[in-house]
């Protein structure tokens, strides 16, 4: 088994063995937000159960020196290898969290994949999904990249492409339940976005996945200024009124309306 890197060397990624999970400081990431040798055991097997090999350590998100891809109420995310280099997203539960295991959220992100929303899921035990990496930016990021020839196309691309996303969610019946952030819950890797994170994910409530998502992307957030200067749009009223008709039915020629109002379809 390779020996961890020395201590002077870890300013970047770190890679370790999965064996090596058991370890500090990574035991404490295994099993947020406490260290628990018995538990760490046990999801050691589950993370061989899924195939992975490696686990690697980079990200925006930092416990200690560690760096993730990310962390929320439920989970954190890591990024993982498996056999023949194979790149995972791996979302191991916390041990505080509010749920036993991971196979409801496990469900409901296959239930989205059935209509091409959100990374897909490959596998889960009782304490980890994994999933495809993705690799990409954040929404603001993107929306504030897009300047110059072929900016207002981009975005109306980018914006029409997460309604879409919110629309099929809403003919299943599947509530995302965490759209009025899309900055912490879409990526956008090239020029595709990917609803990510359906932790608090809903088949027991109102669909709300197209109002909400648009309410961040055209009227409550730091970049739906932005968005609106770009595809030209003017009131605030107009969006608010097309919204409440969509709310009300949530038929296609409701949703079509919609997407004019926004000026993301001519």
């Amino acid at each position: 088994m390779p020996k961890a890197p020395p201590a002077h060397s870890r300013t970047g990624p770190e890679t370790i063995d999965v064996g090596q999970f058991d370890r500090m400081p990574y035991l404490t990431i295994l099993t947020y937000p406490r260290p628990n040798l018995k538990q760490a055991k046990s999801r050691i097997g589950q993370l061989a159960e899924l195939g992975i090999d490696r686990v690697t350590f980079e990200g925006r998100t930092k416990i200690g020196r560690l760096g993730l891809v990310g962390i929320g109420t439920v989970g954190l995310v890591v990024k993982g290898t498996g056999r023949g280099d194979e790149v995972y997203a791996l979302k191991i539960r916390r041990a505080d969290a509010n749920r036993e295991s991971m196979a409801e959220e496990f469900r409901l992100t296959q239930l989205a994949n059935r209509v091409r929303v959100g990374a897909p899921v490959y596998g889960c035990t009782k304490d980890v999904i994994s999933m495809r990496y993705v690799k990409g930016i954040e929404l603001e990021d993107y929306v504030k990249a897009a300047k110059g020839r072929g900016s207002v196309r981009r975005v109306r691309e980018m914006a029409h492409a997460i309604l879409n996303q919110c629309r099929k969610l809403d003919l299943i019946g599947l509530d995302h339940g965490q759209l009025s952030n899309l900055r912490k819950h879409v990526i956008i890797d090239g020029e595709t976005p990917y609803i990510i994170d359906f932790e608090s994910a809903s088949q027991n409530r109102t669909t709300k996945n197209v109002t909400t998502a648009a309410q961040f992307l055209f009227i409550g957030s730091s970049v739906a200024p932005r968005i609106k200067r770009i595809l030209s749009i003017k009131s605030s009223d107009v969006i608010l009124g097309a919204l409440k008709r969509y709310k009300g039915e949530m038929s296609d020629e409701n949703y079509v309306r919609l997407l004019a109002t926004f000026g993301v379809i001519t």
